[in-house]
């Protein structure tokens, strides 16, 4: 099986940097509002993880301030937890391979667009293994 997400929005709060065993991870969350019968809006949070080794840049999480506009992808997931008031809960989450800031909000109260588009990606393409006996494949 497959699964991907690709999901774009504005962030809902600023970004957070939390230390994870020897690595680092990028928390942020984005809705995603859908309207339903009778005009009803419900919305759903993406509670997003972008995954740092030691080593790797953090420095995206100065763009990732509340009301910045990104674009993600990754794997999706579902998580089941019990609040504290001893109800469950369910959380979608998504672990974030690739991540593009559209637009970011300024200091100034304004709103600025990457003119370089940047992209940062967490996870590499992986390369295929040399095949035995080189080019000459058996069909």
């Amino acid at each position: 099986m497959y699964a991907k997400l690709i999901a774009a929005g504005r962030l809902g709060r600023d970004a957070e940097l939390r230390s994870v065993g020897s690595g680092q991870v990028i928390r942020f969350s984005l809705p995603q509002t859908q309207r339903g019968p009778g005009g009803e809006e419900r919305t759903l949070w993406i509670e997003c993880s972008y995954w740092r080794n030691p080593g790797d840049s953090t420095e995206v999480l100065r763009f990732l301030r509340k009301g910045a506009v990104v674009l993600v992808e990754g794997v999706p997931s579902v998580r089941v937890y019990t609040r504290q008031d001893n109800t469950p809960g369910v959380s979608f989450e998504c672990r974030v391979a690739s991540l593009r800031v559209l637009v970011y909000p300024t200091a100034e109260g304004g709103v600025s667009t990457l003119s370089s588009e940047p992209e940062v990606t967490a996870v590499e393409e992986p390369t295929p293994p040399e095949l035995p006996g080189g080019e000459d494949l058996p069909f």
